[in-house]
Protein backbone atom coordinates (compact mmCIF):
# COMPACT_ATOMS: atom_id res chain seq x y z
CA UNK A 1 0.00 0.00 0.00
CA UNK A 2 1.12 3.42 -0.93
CA UNK A 3 0.89 6.26 0.84
CA UNK A 4 -0.31 10.05 -0.04
CA UNK A 5 -0.75 12.79 2.82
CA UNK A 6 -3.40 15.22 2.28
CA UNK A 7 -4.11 18.80 3.81
CA UNK A 8 -7.94 18.63 4.44
CA UNK A 9 -9.50 22.47 4.17
CA UNK A 10 -8.82 23.95 1.05
CA UNK A 11 -7.58 20.97 -0.53
CA UNK A 12 -10.33 18.48 -0.82
CA UNK A 13 -13.42 20.56 0.94
CA UNK A 14 -13.90 24.18 -0.18
CA UNK A 15 -12.85 26.85 2.58
CA UNK A 16 -16.16 28.66 3.29
CA UNK A 17 -15.84 32.73 3.45
CA UNK A 18 -14.52 32.89 6.59
CA UNK A 19 -12.28 29.84 6.35
CA UNK A 20 -13.40 27.94 9.41
CA UNK A 21 -15.57 24.62 8.52
CA UNK A 22 -16.69 25.46 12.34
CA UNK A 23 -20.19 23.51 10.89
CA UNK A 24 -21.43 20.94 9.31
CA UNK A 25 -23.14 22.62 6.93
CA UNK A 26 -20.13 24.45 5.66
CA UNK A 27 -18.64 21.36 4.74
CA UNK A 28 -18.36 21.57 0.63
CA UNK A 29 -16.29 19.14 -1.39
CA UNK A 30 -14.71 19.69 -4.32
CA UNK A 31 -16.23 19.02 -7.15
CA UNK A 32 -13.56 16.32 -8.50
CA UNK A 33 -12.78 15.27 -4.68
CA UNK A 34 -14.62 11.87 -5.01
CA UNK A 35 -13.48 11.58 -8.27
CA UNK A 36 -9.44 12.02 -7.44
CA UNK A 37 -9.81 10.16 -4.06
CA UNK A 38 -11.16 7.15 -6.11
CA UNK A 39 -8.64 7.46 -8.54
CA UNK A 40 -5.83 6.76 -5.54
CA UNK A 41 -8.23 4.04 -4.32
CA UNK A 42 -7.87 2.28 -7.55
CA UNK A 43 -4.18 2.37 -8.07
CA UNK A 44 -3.57 1.33 -4.15
CA UNK A 45 -2.95 4.80 -2.31
CA UNK A 46 -4.06 5.02 1.13
CA UNK A 47 -4.48 8.76 2.66
CA UNK A 48 -3.65 10.17 5.88
CA UNK A 49 -4.96 13.87 6.73
CA UNK A 50 -2.86 16.24 8.20
CA UNK A 51 -4.30 19.40 8.78
CA UNK A 52 -4.50 22.72 11.03
CA UNK A 53 -7.74 23.25 12.90
CA UNK A 54 -6.87 27.42 14.23
CA UNK A 55 -10.61 27.61 14.86
CA UNK A 56 -10.52 25.39 18.02
CA UNK A 57 -7.82 27.77 19.37
CA UNK A 58 -9.92 31.06 18.34
CA UNK A 59 -13.15 29.22 20.59
CA UNK A 60 -14.87 29.26 17.26
CA UNK A 61 -14.96 25.01 18.03
CA UNK A 62 -13.65 22.68 20.57
CA UNK A 63 -12.12 19.26 19.86
CA UNK A 64 -15.52 17.66 20.30
CA UNK A 65 -17.19 19.33 17.75
CA UNK A 66 -13.65 19.56 15.22
CA UNK A 67 -14.51 15.27 15.30
CA UNK A 68 -17.95 15.44 14.73
CA UNK A 69 -17.55 17.41 11.80
CA UNK A 70 -14.68 15.63 10.59
CA UNK A 71 -16.69 12.42 11.30
CA UNK A 72 -18.79 14.05 8.65
CA UNK A 73 -16.48 14.55 6.18
CA UNK A 74 -14.72 11.10 6.28
CA UNK A 75 -18.51 9.77 5.13
CA UNK A 76 -18.90 12.19 2.54
CA UNK A 77 -15.80 10.67 1.25
CA UNK A 78 -16.88 6.83 1.65
CA UNK A 79 -18.17 6.75 -1.88
CA UNK A 80 -14.27 7.07 -3.11
CA UNK A 81 -13.76 3.73 -1.23
CA UNK A 82 -10.26 5.37 -0.27
CA UNK A 83 -8.94 4.58 2.94
CA UNK A 84 -8.13 7.55 5.46
CA UNK A 85 -5.85 5.22 7.53
CA UNK A 86 -5.54 8.82 10.31
CA UNK A 87 -5.98 12.76 10.51
CA UNK A 88 -3.31 14.41 12.42
CA UNK A 89 -4.82 18.12 13.82
CA UNK A 90 -3.28 20.76 15.14
CA UNK A 91 -5.64 22.95 17.27
CA UNK A 92 -3.60 25.77 17.96
CA UNK A 93 -3.28 28.95 15.67
CA UNK A 94 0.00 30.83 15.04
CA UNK A 95 0.12 33.15 17.81
CA UNK A 96 0.24 29.96 19.62
CA UNK A 97 3.91 29.02 19.67
CA UNK A 98 3.21 24.96 19.47
CA UNK A 99 5.49 22.75 17.88
CA UNK A 100 2.50 21.17 15.64
CA UNK A 101 2.08 23.70 13.27
CA UNK A 102 2.29 23.72 9.52
CA UNK A 103 4.88 25.00 8.09
CA UNK A 104 6.59 23.03 10.93
CA UNK A 105 6.82 19.40 10.36
CA UNK A 106 6.09 17.85 13.55
CA UNK A 107 2.69 16.24 12.22
CA UNK A 108 3.91 14.76 9.42
CA UNK A 109 7.10 13.50 10.50
CA UNK A 110 5.29 11.29 13.21
CA UNK A 111 2.66 10.43 10.54
CA UNK A 112 5.70 9.16 8.46
CA UNK A 113 7.51 6.96 11.30
CA UNK A 114 3.54 5.89 12.55
CA UNK A 115 3.04 4.56 8.57
CA UNK A 116 6.69 3.72 7.74
CA UNK A 117 6.48 5.93 4.72
CA UNK A 118 9.80 6.93 3.42
CA UNK A 119 9.78 10.94 3.16
CA UNK A 120 11.01 11.46 -0.16
CA UNK A 121 9.05 8.31 -1.94
CA UNK A 122 5.77 10.57 -0.32
CA UNK A 123 4.18 12.96 -1.33
CA UNK A 124 2.01 16.21 0.71
CA UNK A 125 -0.88 17.53 -1.09
CA UNK A 126 -1.92 20.88 0.05
CA UNK A 127 -3.35 24.54 -0.60
CA UNK A 128 -0.80 27.07 1.11
CA UNK A 129 2.71 27.56 1.74
CA UNK A 130 2.27 26.72 5.10
CA UNK A 131 1.63 23.32 3.44
CA UNK A 132 4.22 23.16 0.86
CA UNK A 133 6.55 24.30 4.00
CA UNK A 134 5.68 21.56 6.19
CA UNK A 135 6.43 19.34 3.71
CA UNK A 136 9.50 19.94 2.80
CA UNK A 137 10.70 20.67 6.01
CA UNK A 138 9.42 16.98 6.34
CA UNK A 139 11.82 16.18 3.45
CA UNK A 140 8.79 14.99 1.01
CA UNK A 141 7.71 15.95 -2.17
CA UNK A 142 4.99 18.38 -2.29
CA UNK A 143 1.83 19.45 -4.64
CA UNK A 144 -0.03 22.83 -4.39
CA UNK A 145 -3.31 22.56 -5.21
CA UNK A 146 -4.76 25.80 -7.09
CA UNK A 147 -8.11 25.79 -5.20
CA UNK A 148 -10.26 28.71 -5.92
CA UNK A 149 -9.48 30.20 -2.83
CA UNK A 150 -5.96 30.42 -3.40
CA UNK A 151 -5.20 30.83 -7.30
CA UNK A 152 -3.21 33.53 -6.61
CA UNK A 153 -0.60 31.19 -4.01
CA UNK A 154 2.64 30.77 -5.26
CA UNK A 155 4.83 27.90 -3.95
CA UNK A 156 8.25 27.61 -6.48
CA UNK A 157 9.46 24.93 -3.87
CA UNK A 158 6.72 22.36 -4.45
CA UNK A 159 7.40 19.24 -6.55
CA UNK A 160 4.33 20.62 -8.41
CA UNK A 161 1.45 22.75 -9.13
CA UNK A 162 -1.71 21.42 -9.89
CA UNK A 163 -4.81 23.83 -11.13
CA UNK A 164 -7.54 20.63 -8.71
CA UNK A 165 -7.03 17.77 -6.81
CA UNK A 166 -7.30 15.53 -9.66
CA UNK A 167 -4.48 16.97 -11.38
CA UNK A 168 -2.80 16.64 -8.42
CA UNK A 169 -2.94 12.78 -7.75
CA UNK A 170 -2.79 11.67 -10.99
CA UNK A 171 0.61 13.76 -10.91
CA UNK A 172 1.83 11.76 -8.08
CA UNK A 173 -0.15 8.04 -9.68
CA UNK A 174 2.40 8.75 -12.68
CA UNK A 175 5.32 9.83 -10.83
Amino acid sequence: MKIVFLDRDGTFIQDPLDERVDREDKIELFPDTIDALKYLAENDFAVVVVTNQAGISEGRINKDDFHRIHRKVLEMLEPSGVKILKTFMCPHDSNDGCDCRKPKPKMLLEALDEFGAIPEHTYYVGDNVSDIEAGINAGMKTVLVETARNKKVVAPRATYSAPSLLDAVQYIVSH
